[in-house]
């Protein structure tokens, strides 16, 4: 591509995704603060804010990788246009802090100038791969299924009904391990076998695994579940051929006058209400209510987790975060508030939690890009989308362990040995 295409395809990117911030204040003003002004969306416009928020986004685009040649540039084009971009919003609809926008918008740019200067690595390649691959998800999936339709009884399609999903919840039963193997088979597994059998065109083995994913669904009512496939279809799909992100820029605002269109024209609340507040908004909206609150009161040092206990590190509050946060800005004390990987930082080590967990999502990026080597994009792009979009609204040590991160690196470490197998195989 010679330099004028390359400044052409540049502008259009730009425009299609200034659209997109634009919408998103248009959105945030007729239908999220009209309709959820009592959840604490307000309407408090600082216009200064808004044109700070406008450089902010010229100099992360400026910084933004613009190719889609390695799986982390495509990840960081993802995190921009659905984590950062609504912060801008939020920042200036919502009159939210400026320090707290700087430091998310300045470790997004270290993240981004990681990735492009350090290279991937070479890994050991072992025997075996494949069996020991698909020995893991054999066993899972059926230790899972087994085990939640034991202690659940036969699905129903209760859960089909959306406003029916937190009674289902609220009764739904986790037996021993299953915290952490049910969000591994929804995020991970099930969406390595969608993937896989999607880009082999095996359609047997793609209606299994959508079955799959269903009936997790309709056990537990996490509508993340059937979200997951609809978004790997769509984006590998948009992969298909060169230009991830001109595709994706244009995806977005579309996206946006499509679902709130539908509330317009037949008054629907539940999709847009999905989309656009739930996946973008709240996330927002919590990220700066964790640093509001942890900016003022002590930070938690890792005291809710794995480390506190370990180190013997006992938490300063009563109650856990999400708890609190719930109890503080909604009133509530059962809404379990998480939020995203950076405000998780802060609330557990301030700025240097901050900077600390860029680097941990850099070299996780590094260790994706290094296990593609031998991978169709695609293939890595479809079985690490969810759990890379989960940092948005999910700590990134919890998304290691409960969802399935690590997990996925050994699952793209096993995938990416095919090459090796095969030649053992025919010596």
């Amino acid at each position: 591509m010679n330099i004028n295409k390359i400044k052409c395809n540049t502008l259009i990117i730009f425009t299609f995704l200034f659209i997109y911030k634009l919408l998103l204040d248009y959105v945030y003003i007729e239908y999220v603060n009209k309709y959820y002004s009592y959840m604490g969306f307000i309407l408090d416009f600082n216009i200064y804010k808004y044109i700070i928020s406008i450089l902010w986004f010229v100099i992360l685009f400026t910084v933004l990788p613009k190719n889609d040649t390695k799986p982390s540039s495509i990840f960081l084009q993802l995190h921009f246009i659905i984590m950062i971009m609504p912060m801008f919003t939020t920042y200036a609809f919502a009159n939210e802090s400026n320090i707290f926008l700087a430091l998310c918008c300045s470790f997004f740019i270290l993240e981004c100038i990681i990735l492009k200067i350090v290279p991937s690595i070479k890994l050991k390649k072992i025997k075996n791969s494949h069996s020991i691959l698909y020995f893991i998800i054999i066993i899972n999936t059926i230790f899972v299924y087994g085990t939640m339709i034991k202690a659940n009884g036969v699905p129903t399609l209760k859960a089909l009904n959306f406003n029916k999903v937190y009674e289902i919840r609220a009764i739904v039963k986790y037996p021993f391990l299953m915290s952490y193997l049910v969000p591994w088979q929804g995020k991970i597994i099930n969406p390595f076998l969608i993937t896989t059998s999607y880009i082999k065109k095996n359609k047997n083995l793609l209606a299994f695994s959508l079955f799959l994913q269903l009936i997790l669904y309709l056990i537990t009512a996490h509508k993340s579940f059937i979200f997951i496939p609809l978004a790997i279809i769509i984006v590998i799909k948009m992969l298909e051929r060169d230009n991830f992100i001109r595709k994706i820029s244009l995806f977005t605002p579309l996206g946006i006058l499509f679902v709130f269109g539908m509330h317009k024209l037949f008054n629907l609340i539940i999709i847009p209400s999905l989309i656009i507040r739930r996946t973008l908004f709240l996330p927002s909206q919590l990220k700066f209510f964790y640093y509001d609150f942890f900016s003022k009161n002590e930070l938690l040092y890792f005291s809710e987790g794995v480390i506190g206990k370990f180190i013997g590190i006992n938490s300063p509050y009563s109650i856990k975060a999400v708890n609190l946060i719930g109890d503080v800005y909604f009133n509530n004390i059962e809404t379990n508030a998480n939020t995203g990987y950076l405000a998780d930082a802060y609330a557990n080590m301030g700025i240097f939690g901050m900077f600390i967990f860029s680097i941990l999502f850099s070299i996780i990026l590094i260790l994706i890009n290094s296990l593609s080597k031998n991978i169709k994009k695609e293939i890595v792009i479809g079985l690490s989308l969810a759990s890379i979009l989960a940092l948005n609204d999910g700590a990134l040590l919890t998304t290691l362990l409960t969802g399935g991160l690590l997990l996925l690196l050994l699952l793209l470490y096993l995938y990416s040995n095919y090459d090796y197998d095969e030649l053992n195989n025919r010596v």
